[in-house]
């Protein structure tokens, strides 16, 4: 924490507060001595009193048999195991609008950035398909974005109605012995309109319309709790207007699917906020009763597809769980043992616990990226640092991901700037999570209901959404982001098709691949053999022409090839790449961000070794290629390895140089940091 004064009567009422709450029911907890950089800031969790993590049977049995309406929609839709890719929406649009209650694909869209095709590597990889394909629809034009009224008539196509009314839906969906389980809420001018319509079209739901005075599209504003309770009653009032039951847990509506960037904190009151999601599908913000639960999904229209696409056709039985709570009360009601007992009949799982869970253990289980589909982590810090049994993990130690997960946190403030790299919650969304509990502010331990009882009710087929949320209490500082309607249990998805992919003039993705190396576009063919879920061509023509033609080792090269080289382990090629990219070390982009978390990932072990550190040519590399959000964490990591290779004076150097070409005051300060944990460490 900062060195400030402190007033008394500032400083009284956080005494209060502490005689009031046992200390470990925080969810978060102040620092230890460490040879780790400490983290910038420490905040001290709000007064607000704590909601306590009510079991409610009533709220389970409807979470339950929610989720099993909701997998019996999906089990009746076959599964054509054909992935398709588009480049723009009216191609998107067009592939959902042949989908049908019994048929359906994967469509997911290339907007040819570095997550994009990670993402849709990752989907690949965990849905196994026949072929990948490209597709473009007949007239489509770039730079088209669909008009409400064309997505609505996507909709009603799907399911066979004249329109996309209140009553033809209904009309439509009686056909088919279907009742809606929730709405849609969506913003035309939005890109999440993606997973709006996707989510809308499969699961049979209501297409709900906002604008811009609703809801603001600013992701990280505090927005008055207030205006929130005015979207929320403007849903209710859409709810009653299908007659359709939707007032309480357990009859026809009850779930609501946020799709936008609106704005994921609300304020209550100074210094007192909550979660939106926690918010939207309640009677009163200050009261128990329930209408609905909520998640969001948010992001460009790529990241929104993913993000729906996954809960509809992946399907996983191995879970990863990492527990650095202490086996004694309260923490052990936390216990992930117990958690991974409960899932054991379905799920293969992998659980490090106390004693054990420390920051050099965390990054061992995690040097190769994970591919669980179902991931529980207990730990305590801030939105860019995790504490774990011993040491610190922050935003770069968040795991690769081989495939697609679901994420349950216990931790403080991780989901506070979800649209931000620089913060867990938001590294995670871009490793590759679809669907998310965490927190947006501190909500304190006890506002989390118990991992155990969380894990039992997974297992027995409750939505995520349902099986995570405490019941009983006010809306409180937890969200879910992602589709509040996803059972993550295994079985849950359609069986396969052999029948036809509907569409015309699809172009598989591999024939595309050889086609464009034939032409020399060597990155647009490294791209759509990652696409295709071929890596291992991918990585042999990266690194032949790292080997055999140098000059043709270009910086987009460098994009296509750096993530699959880095999943193969060939540490040499990856670097071999990341400097044919030569990445500007003022270059912020959110490609070349990605990329050095790869660069940083392979080279960690070789970095930490006493006995083969890295190459200087590869420490000059990692010197230019700090990461800012963490440039503290990654100077001590790099001047050790320095020092490896040369001497304490030379690394202390290196740093000190480091430290002086910074111009903006918190990198100063976290480079100064720096510089006195190396004095620390020689002391």
């Amino acid at each position: 924490m900062p060195n400030v004064p402190i007033k008394l009567n500032r400083l009284l009422p956080l005494v209060l507060v502490a005689a009031a709450w046992p200390l470990p029911l925080l969810a978060q907890s102040a620092r230890p001595d460490s040879a780790q950089a400490q983290p910038a800031v420490v905040r001290i969790p709000k007064s607000t009193p704590t909601p306590m993590a009510i079991p409610t049977p009533g709220a389970a049995r409807s979470a339950i048999a929610l989720g099993e309406r909701t997998r019996r929609v999906q089990l009746k839709a076959e599964i054509i195991p054909t992935v398709v890719i588009v480049d723009d929406a009216a191609s998107f649009l067009d592939a959902i609008g042949h989908w049908t209650p019994e048929l359906r694909f994967p469509v997911l869209v290339d907007d040819g950035s570095v997550g994009s095709a990670d993402n849709i590597a990752r989907f690949v990889r965990a849905f196994q398909p026949t072929e990948v394909v490209r597709y473009q629809a007949a007239g489509a034009a770039e730079g088209w974005n669909p008009s409400a009224a064309s997505i609505e008539r996507t909709l009603a196509k799907v399911w066979g109605a004249e329109s996309a009314n209140i009553e033809a839906m209904k009309k439509a969906w009686a056909g088919h012995a279907h009742e809606p389980p929730g709405i849609v809420v969506a913003n035309e001018k939005d890109s999440a309109w993606t997973a709006a319509i996707a989510l809308a079209a499969a699961r049979g739901q209501f297409l709900i319309w906002i604008d811009d005075t609703q809801a603001p599209r600013d992701l990280h504003k505090l927005w008055p709790a207030d205006d929130a309770a005015k979207l929320d009653k403007f849903l209710q009032d859409n709810c009653a207007k299908t007659g359709l039951a939707w007032s309480d847990l357990g009859d026809s509506l009850d779930s609501v699917t946020l799709c936008g960037a609106f704005p994921n904190t609300i304020e209550v009151g100074p210094k007192d906020v909550r979660s939106l999601t926690d918010r939207i599908g309640r009677l009163r913000i200050d009261g128990p009763a329930r209408w609905a639960w909520s998640g969001q999904i948010f992001g460009n229209a790529s990241e929104a597809a993913y993000r729906a696409m996954c809960p509809l056709f992946l399907s996983s039985d191995e879970a990863w769980l990492f527990d650095t709570y202490p086996k004694s009360p309260p923490w052990s009601d936390y216990s992930l043992a117990q958690a991974k007992a409960a899932l054991s009949a379905a799920y293969k799982s992998a659980l490090t616990e106390t004693p054990g869970a420390s920051a050099s253990t965390w990054r061992e289980k995690t040097q190769r990226p994970l591919a669980a589909g179902l991931l529980f982590v207990n730990s305590k810090g801030n939105s860019d640092f995790f504490e774990l049994e011993s040491g610190y993990g922050y935003c770069g130690d968040i795991p690769m991901l081989l495939k697609p997960a679901a994420l349950h946190m216990i931790h403080s403030w991780s989901l506070q700037f979800p649209g931000s790299r620089d913060t867990l919650g938001g590294r995670w969304l871009e490793r590759g999570v679809y669907l998310y509990y965490g927190s947006v502010n501190e909500p304190t331990l006890a506002a989390f209901t118990p991992c155990p009882r969380v894990a039992e009710l997974l297992m027995q087929n409750a939505v995520f959404a349902g099986a995570v949320r405490r019941d009983g209490g006010p809306s409180w500082r937890l969200t879910v982001l992602g589709d509040p309607l996803a059972t993550v249990t295994p079985g849950g998805i359609g069986a396969r098709s052999s029948k036809a992919l509907p569409l015309e003039g699809v172009k598989p993705l591999k024939a595309e691949a050889a086609e464009l190396a034939r032409k020399g576009d060597f990155a647009g063919a490294i791209r759509a053999f990652v696409l295709a879920g071929d890596e291992e061509m991918a990585v042999k023509l990266a690194s032949a022409l790292l080997r055999d033609r140098p000059a043709a080792a270009t910086q987009a090269v460098a994009k296509a090839s750096i993530p699959a080289l880095a999943r193969a382990g060939r540490t040499a090629d990856v670097v071999g790449m990341f400097k044919a990219a030569n990445f500007k070390p003022d270059d912020k982009s959110t490609d070349a961000s990605i990329l050095r978390d790869f660069l940083w990932s392979v080279t960690a072990s070789s970095m930490r070794s006493r006995i083969s550190p890295p190459e200087t040519g590869t420490l000059e590399l990692l010197k230019e290629n700090l990461r800012s959000e963490q440039l503290d964490q990654d100077l001590i990591e790099l001047g050790a390895a320095w020092a490896q290779v040369f001497d304490f004076a030379a690394a202390r150097g290196m740093i000190e140089s480091v430290a002086a070409r910074q111009t903006e005051p918190h990198l100063r300060k976290k480079a100064q940091r720096a510089v006195e944990e190396m004095s620390k460490g020689r002391r």
